[in-house]
């Protein structure tokens, strides 16, 4: 090599004292920038972002005459794939047949090394080299520089020799302007880890890589390799467990993937198993001069004071997002403030916003990152945490008074939650921080800041029907109470408990916790507690259908209620009499419970529990023969004013209104309000409330003689029940679906399917039931052996 510059020129473009030709040939300096050695490689394997391509890819292609040539700039966060996605678009752009017939400039600014970094004034240096520019003839100034780029690149294009320039990893800076050509015909692409909204330019973010991408990539990087390799084949759990550990981060799974090449003996399951570790987690993802701490690293050291202690302390929210809100609490700083910062984190993607506005998130690898910055550092995070945790006791136990209290005017003080859905929001919303935050608590040894938060979010998600959810909290809530030897609370959470088990049809573990509840309560001599208990293990023994027990644990309850003048307890428990009397067949006596019930609850102003009462008598008044009033207190129960009613209770009222409709013969009418009802159930994940209503459905199809949709509807009403646990609703089920086979003349069907109930009833001490399908069993037999045509019923 020597020290000049030549150009070999064939055709001819002339700029001042710059020469510059269709195919030019150039001897660099012996020692040529490092910054510069062409548009690099691109990988043999590139998965994903298909649609970006493509969008880089319409940005690029020629324009016509009136218009601009577009900038694309790729952001993301270390280690997404930004410069991949370039270097894969660039290729293809330059095999475009009259794309980019001038080539390509290529520069990677080391944007986030200081020790690599290229300046604008180097990088304008390095690029009007690659233009054929003689050392001696570029200007020492930067904003020389530029004019002549910019001169160099418009007259390529008026040559027909269109060039695209390639930015890659370009740093926050304004003075990035300097690189961008200014022709309107040039195309340019920019890679960068921070949001460059200050160019005029079509922004593209990469997020990470979809769980089945993801895995494709690791197969792909991994089979380049090692063709024979057959190990995402034999462990596709392990394949997949290992993508989710690298959060879908491309960096991170061909890391990943280039572990598996050195070692090819290596089962997947062991590396899974060193991933697991979140502690060394960071450290195996790093292969010699590749880690993705290194990549992090970068950015990490960008940051101000203020940004990086930020940065560190968001590790320590305990859920998958947080929101601003309680980021200020954790931060200890006003709300402004932390906004800024946490825009300023987003810019460089060390955060990213979600929707709504103001919830963020970490990716799980950037987050370990932080925690490990925290923990190595001299940050005081303690107090901060505690803030955080008390702010989530106060503010869920606000939103549960007023999500599930009764109406009350609030001071100016408390401006929280406004209405109903304004606390349903923040509470769904914050669902899984709440649920981790208790648990959190319970592990880290708080057990009085655990307790504390598992009262109302045990209440959230009970009501709301998130049972799992439910029972993690209120598990944690158990052990932590036991160690602070607190036998009041332990005996109210294993009382919630055993009302979530009996929703997950684990009746006889419910009642086996209800117990626990009743027996602690006797001991500590709490009136209420015990009333509360009883009253829950009533509901319970209800869905074992042991009426008569359900019957005197709530009567027990009811008079311990009256005792302490606690009237809404007593009239719950009432209310819940009425129902288990219905299912006895003691309409009368039923109704006279609930009537007192919803007097009660009325004269309480406790209008939610009003209108269950309601729909409770609307039920014993049905059976009573009196379906049309029936109806009306299904109605004003439904239309209560305030968003009153959960959306599982309108579900169950919706299903109990179609039953009376079905009674008073409005068929299309209860169907309507059934299908309704099964929407419900459905988005709340409820299949044993989706069974029932199916088979609601199915017994509507019935009364109006449509054989085949019955038939259809009690189907899937089985399987629904079976996926339930709902051994009762499954025979019930059966008994009626060969009614309606019956009716078809499909009597071996019929039998078999009378056959399966009977042994159900037997099974779970239903030996009535039992005996009686038994006998309905006999009596088809004889009219279907003698040719009749069956007219038996449901029973």
């Amino acid at each position: 090599m020597t020290g000049r510059t030549e150009n070999h020129i064939s055709g001819g473009v002339f700029f001042g004292t710059v020469v510059q030709g269709r195919t030019v040939t150039l001897t660099l300096p012996g020692r040529p920038d490092p910054a510069l050695a062409g548009l690099p490689r691109q990988s043999a394997t590139f998965v994903g972002r298909g649609a970006e391509l493509e969008q880089v890819l319409a940005a690029l292609a020629p324009t016509a005459p009136d218009e601009t040539a577009g900038t694309v700039v790729v952001t993301g966060l270390a280690g997404t794939g930004k410069t991949e996605l370039v270097l894969q678009a660039a290729h293809r752009a330059l095999r475009e047949e009259g794309w980019f017939p001038g080539g390509v400039l290529f520069v990677d600014l080391h944007g986030y090394d200081a020790e690599a970094k290229v300046s604008p004034k180097r990088a304008l240096a390095i690029l009007l080299r690659a233009l054929g520019i003689a050392q001696e003839h570029i200007p020492p100034g930067i904003e020389e520089r530029v004019l002549m780029y910019r001169s160099a690149l418009d007259a390529l294009a008026a040559a027909g020799q269109r060039v695209l320039v390639v930015l890659d990893d370009v740093p926050a800076t304004g003075k990035i302007r300097h690189l961008l050509p200014s022709d309107g015909s040039t195309a340019t692409l920019v890679s960068s880890r921070h949001s460059l909204a200050e160019l005029d330019a079509l922004a593209l973010t990469l997020r990470e890589l979809p769980a089945d991408e993801g895995r494709e990539l690791l197969g792909d990087v991994l089979r380049t390799a090692l063709p024979e390799d057959s190990r995402m084949a034999v462990e596709p759990g392990e394949a997949d467990r290992l993508v989710a550990l690298c959060g879908g981060l491309p960096l991170a799974l061909r890391i990943l993937a280039s572990l598996l090449v050195d070692v090819p003996p290596r089962p997947l399951s062991l590396l899974r198993r060193d991933l697991e570790d979140t502690h060394s987690r960071l450290s195996v993802l790093s292969r010699e001069e590749r880690a993705v701490t290194a990549a992090f690293e970068l950015s990490y050291r960008r940051l101000t004071k203020d940004q990086a202690k930020l940065f560190r302390l968001v590790s320590l929210h305990p859920g998958p997002d947080f929101s601003t809100e309680a980021t200020a609490e954790l931060y200890g700083e006003s709300l402004k403030e932390t906004e800024r910062l946490l825009l300023d984190l987003a810019r460089r993607h060390l955060v990213e916003p979600r929707e709504p506005y103001g919830r963020w998130q970490q990716h799980s690898l950037v987050r370990l990152y932080s925690r490990e910055r925290l923990t190595s550092g001299n940050d005081s995070w303690g107090e901060g945490l505690m803030r955080l945790l008390a702010y989530f006791h106060k503010m869920a136990t606000l939103a549960c008074e007023t999500l599930f209290g009764p109406v009350v005017q609030r001071p100016a003080a408390e401006p929280f939650f406004s209405d109903r859905t304004s606390a349903l929001q923040w509470l769904e919303s914050e669902r899984h921080t709440l649920v981790a935050a208790a648990i959190w608590a319970h592990k880290a040894g708080d057990d009085l800041m655990c307790v504390a938060l598992a009262v109302p979010i045990s209440q959230f998600l009970m009501e709301m029907r998130y049972v799992e959810d439910a029972g993690r909290v209120l598990t944690a809530g158990i052990r932590s109470s036991r160690r602070r030897k607190d036998g009041f609370r332990e005996a109210s959470f294993l009382s919630s408990f055993g009302v979530v088990l009996r929703d997950m049809r684990k009746l006889r573990k419910s009642v086996r916790t209800h117990y626990r509840a009743v027996k602690i309560c006797r001991k500590l001599k709490k009136r209420q507690a015990l009333a509360s208990a009883l009253n829950n293990l009533g509901l319970s023994l209800h869905e074992q259908h042991k009426f008569e027990q359900a019957v005197a644990a709530h009567t027990e309850a009811a008079r311990l209620f009256k005792r302490g003048d606690h009237r809404i307890g007593r009239a719950r428990a009432l209310s819940n009499i009425g129902e288990t009397l219905i299912e006895m067949g003691r309409a009368e006596e039923a109704s006279r419970a609930l009537r007192k019930a919803a007097k009660i609850f009325r004269k309480q102003g406790d209008l939610r529990g009003y209108s269950q009462a309601l729909g409770g008598l609307a039920k014993a008044i049905r059976n009573d023969g009196k379906a049309e009033r029936a109806i009306a207190l299904h109605k004003r129960a439904l239309n209560m004013t305030d968003g009153l009613l959960m959306p599982h209770e309108r579900a169950i009222e919706l299903s109990n209104l179609g039953g009376t409709l079905t009674t008073a013969g409005e068929f299309e009418a209860a169907l309507t309000a059934q299908q309704d009802a099964l929407g419900i159930f459905r988005r709340l994940g409820d299949r044993r409330g989706e069974a029932m209503t199916l088979g609601n459905m199915a017994l509507v199809r019935q009364e109006q003689g449509k054989w085949n949709k019955a038939v259809r509807l009690h189907t899937l009403a089985l399987e629904a029940f079976l996926e339930g646990k709902d051994d009762h609703g499954l025979a019930t089920e059966f008994t009626n679906l060969a009614s309606a086979l019956l009716q078809q003349d499909r009597n071996t069907e019929a039998l078999e399917n009378l056959e399966l109930a009977a042994d159900l009833y037997h099974q779970i001490g239903e030996t009535e039931k039992a005996v009686h399908t038994l006998d309905f069993i006999d009596r088809a037999r004889r009219r279907t052996g003698a040719g009749m045509r069956t007219v038996e019923s449901r029973m």
